[in-house]
């Protein structure tokens, strides 16, 4: 068994794959592998409703896919699903090739596009919590099975490995929970200087990258594989210096909670945000796009109330309007009740629409008039009202600076302490 610590020091490589299934749909699989860089050399299905306990698929179709391998240039058996260690180590005996089960091979995509600092560490956590069963089984199995006595001595060795693998994950977690910290301070400054934050959250490929560089006029990296994210990346929204718009690691379904808790502060960002845009690939079959809401729902809905959560249709330059109308009903029909936006990052259809969008949903919701006192308190006053709030008019005068302004309250009830509000108007929503 190669660990993905070992993977990822050797390098990337290209390798033929063997698909084995237990389900006909492979769409996404089959993405994945095309996301890691590898081939995918032949497919074997046997539809069941769950998995054999010893061997993922039958004892009968194991033996075929063994000798199917006899002489054939196959890197790795990639099944799709999740293997317990104990069939892993049972699998890989028999096919004498390296057996990767859905979650190894999203692993090793993330270990190939960690760069930052944060990413790398949190995919790290991820590979510990993921390694460490797989390592004992195969120690202990090789004990028991192979080398009776030596069990005295593996127990010890297996002890080691595991404290010292408690040691770094505590260390990982503390050093993740001060970028979290200081990811949070970040957070509140921004908040407090009038900054609006937005998040685009979606299944993994739905296109956020792409809208990222739409909505910001960035060039951020776009590529058409799984994960092509794995950092945040925070950028204001074009000609709207108060709106930040931060692209995240895309969702994916059917990983285990130790996976998500992982990269919690990456979803952090998705929580603590003021709107979510939850990007939909319109291109998608329906049945995979109420399988994606669903997914959406079930990580975004626990924590953001649904009105702060913004539908986006995406690709629909690859729709026809007829069946971009039923995707619609689809969305408005699933827990989220709204409407969805059409867009198109290509021919930046609906974009304008989406940024106007965005911008009602952050109108001041007061319109004030503030006398300052001239003195440096009041001028102090005054260039935190420039940068948190919409300064329409500025009267300087000898006793006292007249502002007309449009702010949120917070911003008045701080000026009240410092000059006087002669004017104040509901203009928006609170």
């Amino acid at each position: 068994m190669e660990t993905l610590m070992a993977m990822t020091l050797r390098g990337r490589m290209e390798l033929k794959v063997l698909l084995v299934s237990l389900t006909r749909d492979v769409s996404e699989i089959t993405a994945l592998v095309r996301s890691a860089g590898h081939e995918l050399s032949d497919t074997v299905v046997q539809v069941r409703d769950a998995p054999d306990r010893r061997y993922f698929v039958g004892k009968g179709k194991l033996e075929e896919i063994a000798e199917s391998l006899e002489g054939r240039n196959i890197d790795i058996v990639l099944f799709n699903g999740e293997l317990h260690p104990s069939q892993h180590y049972t699998l890989e005996q028999r096919l004498k090739r390296q057996c990767y089960d859905r979650l190894r091979l999203i692993l090793e995509i993330f270990a190939e596009r960690a760069h930052g600092r944060e990413a790398k560490l949190q995919v790290e956590l991820a590979l510990l919590h993921y390694e460490t069963p797989l390592l004992r089984e195969w120690i202990h199995s090789a004990a028991v099975g192979e080398r009776p006595g030596f069990m005295a001595g593996g127990e010890y060795r297996v002890d080691i490995y595991l404290e010292t693998v408690k040691r770094r994950t505590r260390r990982i977690e503390e050093e993740l929970g001060l970028v979290r910290k200081e990811r949070g301070r970040r957070r509140t400054a921004r908040k407090d200087r009038g900054f609006h934050l937005v998040s685009l959250a979606g299944y993994a490929n739905a296109g956020k990258s792409s809208m990222l560089n739409a909505l910001t006029g960035e060039r951020v990296l776009v590529e058409e594989r799984m994960f092509s994210t794995l950092s945040t990346t925070t950028r204001a929204v074009s000609g709207r210096k108060r709106v930040l718009l931060t692209d995240t690691v895309g969702f994916v379904d059917q990983v285990p909670f130790w996976m998500v808790e992982a990269f919690h502060s990456t979803f952090e960002e998705i929580y603590e945000s003021d709107l979510v845009l939850l990007l939909v690939d319109a291109s998608d079959p329906e049945n995979e796009i109420l399988r994606k809401v669903r997914l959406a729902a079930r990580t975004l809905l626990p924590r953001v109330p649904a009105d702060r959560i913004l539908p986006v249709l995406t690709k629909t330059d690859l729709v026809p309007a007829d069946r971009l109308e039923d995707v619609a009903r689809l969305l408005e029909a699933s827990e989220f009740h709204a409407r969805p936006l059409p867009t198109s990052t290509d021919s930046r259809a609906g974009i304008p629409e989406l940024v106007d969008a965005i911008v009602d949903r952050f109108a001041f919701p007061l319109e004030i008039v503030v006398r300052l006192p001239v003195t440096p308190e009041g001028a102090a006053a005054l260039s935190r009202l420039y940068a948190s709030s919409e300064v329409l008019r500025v009267d300087y005068g000898p006793r006292y600076t007249e502002v007309r302004a449009r702010c949120r309250p917070e911003d008045a009830e701080r000026l009240e302490s410092i000059g006087r509000i002669v004017s104040r108007e509901s203009i928006g929503p609170a």
